[in-house]
């Protein structure tokens, strides 16, 4: 019987998640959508994080994307609010505003 290594699976998972975001961001709308979806399985399954920079990069519920024509961003007080527009979804990412 052979024993699995896990770490390796693990990264071998995290190079696949950052190929399938980093193809996400340059294709077109219905392709891009699979690679999130893709990619949210494989961490999922191998219990990784998506990293940091792709982190707010699409939709968490309909997982598309975001760019200028499937979202909407602003600032409020103190807080970054991204709406996507393909399913309404609301993300709130708090920053600290310079003084």
């Amino acid at each position: 019987m052979i024993r699995r290594d896990k770490k390796l699976e693990k990264r071998i998972a995290r190079e696949r998640i950052e190929i399938l975001l980093e193809k996400a961001l340059k294709t077109e709308l219905p392709f891009s959508r699979r690679y999130v979806e893709l990619a949210m399985r494989i961490a999922s399954r191998y219990r990784t994080r998506i990293p940091d920079k792709y982190r707010n990069t699409f939709c968490r519920k309909c997982y598309t994307p975001y760019t200028s024509t499937t979202s909407k961003i602003r600032l409020d007080r103190g807080v970054k609010v991204i709406k996507c527009l393909n399913c309404g979804f609301v993300k709130r990412i708090p920053y600290k505003p310079r003084r």
